[in-house]
């Protein structure tokens, strides 16, 4: 038997339960995962919510959250040539990850499973595709090159972390990023020059620029002023927030571009890359972790570990 984070209608955390549910069997074209670590992410509130039913449609009762994980293949069916049994995978794409083994499409153009570099950890790689694949997508729209000054709103976020990352592999002469003050410390680890949110901040960044491109991770009516105000040119900003008043006011709103991961992980290769993790919680506690993400703030990534 295995075990699966379940809920039966769209609501609040605490329609979550734990199911006991068998082992699934792989068909052509398919692998089965044994998920050693599942990441939890804001878009798992909104699926869970029913926000983006008309554009995430769930099979009710018995859906199932979870958009990225980490695991090993365990079995593998007709017809599958990229995968074998004891391969360390990401898996990434459609809900369904708060379980302890799930079947997933193995095919290159499924785009759902990602051979998981032995440098990352299982955490680690568990939570790559949603915010080191939103960030690369994020700096290929706004067509960031060497040598140009990034600003980032939100950078202590998941997105906005990977995000001053791989402006950095990119060649950017500076990213800079908005966050509290108790994540300045991490940020500066990170290659980053912080900014503190609140009154004055369009001052204390107009004295830190030019800007050439803008990438905003948090949302809301203050990163799109400073965004419209310091980045001339509005292809080169993008918020990953959806808010029609930001893309009227020329703050384009985030396309994912294909292989996303993959490509992620080509410009990574070897170099120094880390998302830290903010906090673990069995797969049984999956409402806490759920509610913690939600507080925000967080300082980085929160994982899921099936018992």
């Amino acid at each position: 038997m295995s075990t699966a984070m379940l809920f039966d209608r769209y609501g609040s955390s605490d329609d979550l339960y734990l199911a006991d549910v068998s082992v699934p069997s792989p068909g052509p074209g398919q692998v089965v995962v044994r998920y050693t670590a599942i990441g939890v992410n804001p878009i798992d509130w909104n699926i869970l919510r029913g926000d983006v039913q008309e554009y995430v449609p769930l099979d009710l009762p018995g859906a199932c959250l979870g958009v990225e994980a980490a695991g090993v293949v365990v079995d593998v069916g007709p017809g599958v040539r990229r995968f074998r049994v004891g391969d360390s995978v990401i898996r990434h794409g459609r809900p369904g990850a708060f379980r302890a083994h799930e079947v997933v499409p193995a095919s290159q153009e499924a785009d759902e499973l990602t051979p998981q570099p032995g440098r990352f950890s299982a955490e680690q790689a568990a939570v790559l595709p949603v915010a080191a694949g939103t960030a690369y997508s994020a700096l290929r729209q706004v067509k960031l090159r060497a040598g140009e000054r990034l600003l980032v709103h939100g950078a202590s976020g998941g997105v906005g972390l990977a995000t001053v990352q791989l402006a950095l592999l990119l060649g950017a002469a500076e990213a800079i990023g908005t966050a509290s003050a108790r994540h300045h410390d991490l940020l500066r680890h990170l290659g980053a020059t912080p900014v503190e949110y609140g009154d004055g901040l369009l001052e204390r960044l107009a004295g830190l620029g030019p800007f050439h491109a803008s990438v905003d991770c948090a949302g809301g009516p203050q990163p799109t002023d400073v965004a419209v105000r310091l980045v001339d040119a509005a292809p080169r900003r993008v918020t990953i927030v959806p808010d029609p008043q930001s893309q009227t006011r020329g703050v384009q709103y985030l396309d994912h571009v294909p292989l996303e991961l993959a490509s992620t992980l080509d410009l990574i290769g070897h170099s120094p890359f880390e998302l830290p993790i903010a906090a673990r919680f069995p797969l049984s506690r999956a409402a806490e972790a759920l509610e913690l993400g939600q507080q925000g703030g967080t300082g980085g990534k929160i994982v899921l570990l099936p018992e």
